[in-house]
């Protein structure tokens, strides 16, 4: 009785019902809740889009600078008449003023770009007069040491440095320097030192026009110019003291709520930080009651899409099942689709699902079924003669032809006696490649005896490879073919080559017998494509039947091997009419347990 009273799950219909319910109330909730925080996200979007775009201004005008002065030192260091006349000036006084004028010309109209060069002799040549400051004074500098170890054509820069010329020093108290050691190669010493410096102030004025109070700082935190010039020199962590800034960030700075924003230059490790007032931005609350209307709309075009997203998510299940039946007759069977559920849609997954199971099984047991009749067929014709009566028939014969002291015929009957010993005997249907050679040869020394004209052989195999396997029998077809067509008007000489080629089994039987003209090469070729279709069509509309003639000739070998390895065998022949003929097998490597399976 008490299982009358549970509620039966929800059907497919009901949970429709109540998602259409859901999406009603919920997003009616959502609409108080986000009207309340919505005055926030916009004032900081807002002030940090304007504070990013300001920075962004000021950060590629001051790489400007910077890149103006780099761009100085290197027409300096790699101008010839510059070097020319540095090398002269230390003779002659025409050449050191003529190099004071050139440095002038560099430096342009670029009122506060100053430019010195010193060499290693103490020689100082520059734009400015010697009144203001001597350019030797750099050589006892602090920083003037690291220029020996800067890397070849490198530059380093130094922020808020005293301003060195006097006369400017009042009204631009600090200078950006680059310092660069100039040499002829990368493993030459420095043959001069050159020093590129601007005013402060040059970078301060892009500052003035801003909202926002901006602070270039060193990699030290050292504040290396701002708006203020008292500040330049100290440590921006005394004015805010956070452990570790994250940007960007709203924080308490000089008693406001102010947006940090960062941005890194493109030298010398420097970044530009921006402390935009948030306050100022409040007024943008007022229109949160101009678009209270448009998020009306927008919630409701969400609820639509919501509601979409669930009744899809619900139907899911249905298109799955389609996907899956679509690769399923494509002919993929192990694909499954994964559903399960207590509704009508999961019951049907769960029989679908089990339905491809069942035809797995099915179709495993139809080709253990196959297997077993194949090796079945090869038993039988196994069989047709007694081994044990015929073995010791031959080695009667054998014994006898030795005691008569007939070496060659004894021969013969041994090598015919080890061949159908290999032959019926040996049940295995993989044969190691050592073993699958033995027989070829053996079987050569046979046809030898009986040919009309002289045959030889040569076997050309890496030593690595006898351990390989590859099916029984499939040498000894091709090897028969040339003996009964390729050399009919005369001898010859049969190479077989195995390699290990981009891990697959490369196998080659050559003759140089009488060969076939195109029309009989294409006639085989043929025969054996119209076998491949057949193969093909077997193997579609079931398990295939493989019929052995009493003969097994070329194409019964391609026919077997396309039946075991499918699309990963390959077969080519190769024909000259009156030269030669070739047969090539491409198999995949394969290993062969005492259990017959693949290792």
């Amino acid at each position: 009785m008490k299982d009358k009273h549970r509620l039966s799950p929800l059907s497919f219909r009901q949970k429709l019902i109540l998602t259409s319910i859901a999406c009603l109330v919920i997003p009616a909730i959502g609409m108080l809740y986000i009207t309340i925080v919505y005055s926030k996200l916009i004032i900081r979007e807002h002030s940090l889009e304007k504070a990013t775009q300001s920075l962004t201004i000021v950060q590629s005008q001051i790489d400007v600078i910077f890149e103006e002065m780099v761009s100085v030192s290197n027409f300096v260091h790699f101008d010839p008449e510059i070097k020319t006349l540095l090398e002269d000036a230390k003779t002659n006084p025409v050449a050191a003023r003529s190099l004071t004028s050139r440095l002038e010309q560099v430096a342009g109209e670029t009122l506060d770009l100053r430019i010195t060069l010193v060499d290693k002799e103490g020689h100082a040549y520059s734009d400015y007069s010697f009144y203001d400051y001597d350019p030797r004074q750099f050589l006892k500098q602090r920083w003037f040491s690291t220029l020996e170890q800067l890397p070849p054509y490198d530059t380093l820069f130094m922020g808020a440095e005293d301003n060195y010329l006097t006369s400017l020093a009042a009204g631009q108290p600090f200078v950006f320097m680059t310092a660069r050691a100039l040499r002829e190669g990368t493993a030459s010493s420095p043959y001069a030192y050159l020093i590129v410096s601007r005013s402060e102030a040059s970078i301060r004025e892009r500052f003035a026009s801003l909202e926002e109070d901006v602070y270039l700082l060193s990699d030290k935190e050292t504040i290396l110019s701002n708006r203020n010039p008292s500040l330049i020199g100290s440590n921006f962590n005394t004015l805010l003291p956070i452990d570790e800034l994250v940007f960007p960030e709203i924080v308490e700075f000089k008693q406001e709520n102010q947006l940090l924003l960062s941005l890194p230059l493109k030298y010398a490790k420097w970044r530009l930080i921006s402390v935009a007032p948030y306050e100022q931005l409040t007024e943008r609350l007022n229109g949160i009651n101009r678009t209270g209307l448009l998020f009306q709309a927008v919630f409701a075009v969400s609820f639509l899409f919501a509601l979409t997203y669930l009744l899809r998510r619900f139907t899911k299940p249905v298109l799955v099942l389609g996907k899956v039946a679509r690769r399923v007759e494509d002919g993929d069977l192990a694909v499954r689709s994964g559903i399960r559920g207590a509704d009508e849609i999961g019951s049907l997954g769960l029989s679908f699902d089990n339905m491809l199971d069942r035809v797995q099984l099915m179709l495993r047991q139809v080709e253990t079924e196959q297997e077993l009749k194949r090796q079945a067929e090869i038993a039988m014709l196994q069989a047709q003669i007694n081994p044990h009566f015929l073995f010791n028939v031959l080695s009667s014969i054998r014994l006898k032809l030795l005691m008569k002291q007939d070496e060659e015929n004894a021969f013969i009957v041994g090598s015919l006696s080890s061949m159908l010993r290999a032959t019926l005997s040996n049940q295995d249907e993989f044969v190691s490649v050592a073993y699958e050679l033995d027989s070829a040869k053996q079987y050569m020394e046979l046809m030898r005896f009986t040919m009309r004209y002289p045959t030889d052989s040569e076997v050309r195999v890496n030593k690595e490879l006898l351990l390989e396997t590859l099916p029984r029998f499939i040498l000894q077809p091709i090897i028969e073919n040339a003996y009964k067509h390729g050399f009919i008007q005369g001898g010859g000489r049969i190479t077989i080559s195995i390699e290990n080629l981009k891990s697959r089994l490369h196998i080659s039987v050559e003759d140089n017998g009488t060969g076939m003209d195109e029309p009989t090469l294409a006639l085989l070729l043929k025969q054996i494509t119209q076998k491949d279709i057949e193969l093909d069509r077997l193997n579609m509309a079931g398990p295939p039947e493989v019929q052995l003639s009493h003969g097994i000739g070329l194409i019964n070998v391609y026919q077997r091997l396309k039946l075991i390895y499918g699309e990963r065998f390959e077969m080519e022949i190769e024909s000259l009419q009156g030269e030669r003929t070739t047969v090539r097998l491409v198999l995949p490597l394969k290993r062969i347990g005492a259990d017959g399976h693949e290792l």
